[in-house]
């Protein structure tokens, strides 16, 4: 973490900005402005706050990084780097860890990205970092999954990681021998990602970014002051929900195909011999950490469907919908139709509404031309990823 701390008589007075401030003292070290941080009275100072009538304390941070394949970085100095060499052939990235890195207690570091699309960006060890899919890693990106680096281990966690994108993570690290990890995408906290992953005792994990191609570029800042994920009582659409009844251009779509399918398949709807033909057609509904009224789809049939819901407004009882695109796994399914029809339905989904509570609560989802009926069911919602191992 800070490599030393030191005191300076500067001219920047009481009540200018602290980047004025941060200029100055920048000319003064001859370092770039983002290699130390400023700080007084135990609080972190940002360039928007005022200089302080009292000492500040200016704290050096070695945010030096470092490439798999070491010809394929060039270090900007200040936590900045870009990617450089030859265009790989077909898919695959180019790994880079910074050597600053964080052992104990709750950590904070955001990766903002400058040029390039669907960076994965996360944590690893000294031991976990390799080159390409070799990496061990608790990684957020692409097009907002969750990887180990080698894998995909949760689709559809947040939005497509693109340039203008900055990524926080809150590291937990009060437990020696695991991390924690929530991310956020800017002010929005898209919640607890990573919970009780294993680790070697005391080992320090380090910032790192899977990059696409040449000419990518990204910025690593450090806080003091870790973000606290907000806590509210949950929306009670947050919740596993048991599809029950199914309409559509006004005619009921049978569900016995879907609850019924047999074969040793990898999804809820595709049940083996013996199974009681019930609880497999389950939605769930996950509340977003950052905004009360985005919720994460989540539709585990053979195939895996995925969607963002937004509440954009309310009347009576009933709440008004924005659905975002439906995205989902393709592999071949023997309802292969009835997941095509509800993939379609549900995008055209306008509005729900709630009624009862408890075991007795109900969703109905509408639009113009479909109806979706759900009772609620005892399943619990997805938890964060926890089967990650970090060498």
């Amino acid at each position: 973490m800070p490599q030393a701390s030191l005191t300076l008589n500067t001219k920047t007075p009481a009540g200018e900005s602290c980047a004025k401030l941060r200029s100055e003292i920048a000319a003064l070290m001859e370092r770039h402005e983002s290699s130390f941080e400023l700080s007084a009275g135990g609080k972190t100072l940002e360039d928007t706050d005022k200089v302080p009538d009292s000492p500040v304390t200016i704290t050096l941070v070695n945010l030096s990084w470092e490439g798999a394949t070491p010809a394929r970085v060039k270090d900007l100095g200040g936590g900045e780097f870009t990617v450089v060499g030859e265009a790989m052939k077909g898919s695959g990235h180019f790994n880079f860890m910074c050597n600053t890195g964080f052992t104990d207690g709750v950590g904070y570091f955001e990766v903002e990205v400058l040029e390039g699309d669907g960076p994965f960006i996360g944590v690893t060890t000294k031991a976990g970092f390799k080159e390409g899919y070799k990496i061990r890693a608790l990684e957020f990106g692409g097009p907002g999954n969750l990887s180990d680096g080698s894998g995909l281990k949760r689709g559809g966690f947040g939005e497509p990681v693109k340039k203008g994108s900055v990524i926080g993570f809150t590291l937990d690290l009060t437990d020696g021998s695991s991390v924690g990890m929530t991310v956020w995408d800017g002010d929005k906290c898209l919640g607890e990602a990573y919970k009780g992953c294993k680790r070697e005792k005391g080992a320090t994990v380090y910032p790192v970014v899977c990059a696409r191609k040449p000419g990518d570029r990204f910025k690593l800042s450090l806080k003091r002051q870790p973000r606290v994920q907000e806590k509210r009582t949950p929306h009670p659409a947050h919740n596993s929900w048991e599809l029950t009844r199914f309409v559509q251009d006004g005619a009921t779509v049978s569900l016995d195909e879907a609850q019924t399918a047999k074969g040793a398949g990898r999804g809820r709807a595709y049940i083996g011999p013996g199974e009681p033909p019930k609880g497999h057609l389950v939605m769930q509904l996950e509340q977003s950490a950052g905004d009360a009224n985005e919720f994460k789809l989540h539709f585990k049939l053979f195939n895996i469907l995925n969607t963002k819901v937004t509440i954009t407004g309310s009347s009576g009882s009933t709440e008004n919908l924005d659905v975002g695109l439906i995205l989902g796994t393709r592999v071949l399914s023997p309802i292969q139709d009835f997941e095509n029809k509800l993939s379609t339905a549900l995008s055209s989904v306008d509005s729900w509404t709630l009624t009862g509570s408890g075991e007795n609560a109900k969703l109905t989802m509408r639009s113009a031309d479909v109806e979706l009926a759900f009772d609620w069911v005892d399943k619990a919602m997805q938890e964060p990823v926890s089967d990650v191992a970090l060498p």
